[in-house]
């Protein structure tokens, strides 16, 4: 008997792209699934789609349960979904993507190789075609330990997205169904990625990285995530990764943390560059914020001993130099962080 497979999709007003993501979805070579929709709230025909696709299903195919829950949020509704999970391996998508038909399998047999977590490429979709989301050494298949996991994550950035990965569920839930592990709900933005985090800290097993791109992430035009947040937001949602790295104590992983905030504190900095969309105030708020946010680590940044010298010059210009430092994100195009 081939093991079940659980994912958790949170909807809300998806009417016109949930029936797209659940055909790719059933289109699976993997056939133990059940697919948990959970309407967050929707007004539109969400649930009827959903309906309709479930009076198709076979007795012996994929199963979809639908949950109807008022609107809480993405993040709600993933916890909402883990709570009603059958499956031994669980996995999440978001109701306007779609995934590779050979994704589920070839995720599942790294777990069947007593992996704790296998995790894939991502597409980005858009009308102007496709283009690869940066995976760390996506070019071959590699394992890691837990913490050279989490390293990859803080580092590299690997998993920003738990979507393109398939989770043990022991690891998540408790044996009477109660979670181990949860989305933040108090933040709006990136409660996947410190899941992944806190996920990793649980492991004792291997992390997998398989080298082909199996989830596609259609981009659609007003989307959150093609939403420009302001720098005020971002602080706020940024706060649960944070804690992530804070809190790990192990001295090995002390520089790694630090270069781990740093990278959210030159995404502060390159937001209130974009946001303030002209030669850049000293006197903003979104300034402000911004070094306050840098300054709390500044000191032990500058002295870690394995950051790049160039990156420790690009502190200190940032810090000393701010205008030099906006003249020189506007030359090349990004942070210099």
């Amino acid at each position: 008997m081939r093991e079940l497979v659980s994912i958790i999709i949170p909807a809300y007003q998806e009417e016109k792209r949930i029936g797209r993501c659940l055909t790719s979805i059933l289109k699976s070579s993997y056939r133990n699934l059940e697919l948990i929709v959970v309407n967050d709230g929707s007004t539109d025909k969400t649930k009827d789609i959903v309906r309709s696709f479930m009076e198709k299903m076979k007795p012996d195919g994929p199963v979809i349960k639908l949950i109807d829950i008022p609107n809480g949020g993405p993040a709600h509704a993933r916890n909402v979904g883990l709570q009603h999970t059958k499956g031994r391996f669980i996995g999440f998508a978001d109701a306007d993507d779609m995934i590779h038909p050979h994704m589920i399998e070839r995720l599942v047999e790294s777990l069947c190789r007593g992996n704790d977590l296998a995790v894939c490429g991502r597409l980005i979709c858009t009308e102007n075609g496709t283009r690869a989301l940066r995976q760390y050494r996506l070019r071959k298949q590699h394992r890691r330990c837990p913490e050279q996991a989490l390293e990859m994550v803080m580092w590299e950035q690997l998993l920003m997205s738990g979507n393109s990965a398939l989770f043990l569920r022991e690891k998540i839930l408790g044996k009477a169904g109660e979670l181990l592990l949860s989305f933040s709900e108090d933040v709006t933005n990136f409660e996947d990625f410190a899941f992944v985090c806190e996920y990793l800290r649980s492991c004792t097993g291997f992390l997998e990285v398989l080298p082909f791109h199996g989830y596609f992430y259609c981009k659609r035009p007003g989307s959150l995530t093609s939403t420009v947040l302001s720098v005020e937001e971002l602080c706020q949602d940024l706060q649960p990764i944070l804690r992530v790295g804070e809190t790990i104590n192990d001295d090995h992983f002390t520089a790694h943390k630090i270069q781990y905030a740093f990278r959210f504190m030159a995404f502060w900095y390159e937001e209130a560059l974009r946001c303030s969309r002209k030669e850049f105030s000293q006197e903003s708020e979104s300034w402000k914020i911004c070094m306050r946010e840098l300054e709390r680590y500044a000191d032990i940044y500058m002295k870690a001993p394995n950051v790049l010298p160039h990156r420790k010059l690009a502190m200190w210009i940032v810090r000393k130099r701010p205008n030099l430092g906006w003249l020189l994100a506007k030359t090349v195009g990004r942070v210099i962080l």
